[in-house]
């Protein structure tokens, strides 16, 4: 840290010295370069202004209004940047990073169809690149076009060397979306290779093999995640249904109260289901307390729900 903010106080200095002259003598590249450089610091007035001498001195070049369009995008003024990003592109229609960019802020900004455009032509100019499958994948997710979220899932995986978590761990909530949930395990699976102690690919694997009917596995992983997060109320209470169903209300509420244990906020749904367990072991009293805990709380909060 110290070493950056040295760098960035003698950046600024040297940009100070730089006379009007020196700057008007500089080339269209080197003005681009210190533009670039006063980006990175967060000069962005300055950056703007040293682009745009850049571009007067040659208006034509398609990756100085590029450079401008990321200096936009870095202020947050979304509509400068797509204005810049399209005036990149029609300059250099071959510009892979200025459709990928503009493609991440249309998303950013939930124009998701103009995105999607932006994606493909991005893939169209570098079909070897897993970058623009994987921005694909990721609109299409969010917009719930699961079926093509999953194609460009693997096409990301088919174009990357090292395949990450994340890639199976998202196409597999495709899957979960879809209901498919062998194929979902299987990608899980996939990511506990690369990540063992994911919590995403651990809780995902659990809850389809709830679905799938296989608690004994489900029971399995739910007891691994809490070696990982033994405070996760989430995997105690799941373990505590799991029990439940089984007939073992005494492990069923033991779950339920190492859940109201490491819980942070009081959960009515939680009362409500150790009341269910308190009732089958006949402790009607403290069943009854649960119960208007819950209600108590719900009333609270309404929104709550299971």
């Amino acid at each position: 840290m110290v070493h950056k903010n040295c760098c960035a106080l003698a950046f600024m200095v040297f940009a100070l010295l730089i006379s009007p002259v020196a700057q008007a003598e500089s080339t269209p590249k080197e003005l681009a370069k210190e533009a670039d450089k006063m980006r990175e610091y967060e000069r962005f007035q300055p950056a703007l202004k040293m682009i745009d001498k850049a571009i007067g001195k040659e208006p034509e070049n398609g990756r100085f209004y590029l450079t401008k369009a990321k200096i936009y995008d870095d202020m947050g003024n979304g509509p400068e940047a797509i204005t810049f990003y399209t005036k990149a592109i029609q300059l250099s229609p071959k510009s892979f990073e200025a459709y990928r960019l503009r493609g991440k802020l249309n998303a950013s900004m939930k124009q998701y169809d103009k995105a999607i455009q932006d994606f493909t032509k991005s893939i169209e100019i570098k079909p070897d690149f897993k970058g623009g499958y994987a921005d694909r994948a990721l609109t299409y997710e969010v917009m719930k076009n699961y079926a093509k979220a999953i194609e460009d899932y693997s096409e990301t995986i088919k174009h990357t060397e090292v395949v990450r978590d994340w890639y199976w761990n998202h196409r597999a909530k495709c899957y979960v979306a879809l209901k498919q949930y062998d194929r979902a395990v299987k990608d899980y699976d996939q990511a506990l290779k690369i990540k063992p102690a994911s919590y995403e690919a651990i809780h995902g694997r659990a809850q389809m093999y709830v679905y799938l009917g296989k608690p004994d596995l489900a029971l399995v992983d739910y007891k691994n995640l809490l070696k990982i997060h033994p405070d996760d109320p989430d995997a105690h209470i799941k373990i505590g249904d799991i029990y439940f169903q089984r007939g073992d209300s005494k492990k069923a509420l033991d779950a339920y109260n190492m859940a109201m244990e490491v819980e942070v906020d009081e959960s009515p749904f939680i009362y409500e289901k150790r009341a269910r367990v308190l009732r089958k072991l006949g402790k009607n009293d403290q069943a009854i307390k649960d119960e208007k805990k819950a209600v108590q709380l719900r009333q609270i909060s309404p929104g709550l729900n299971n």
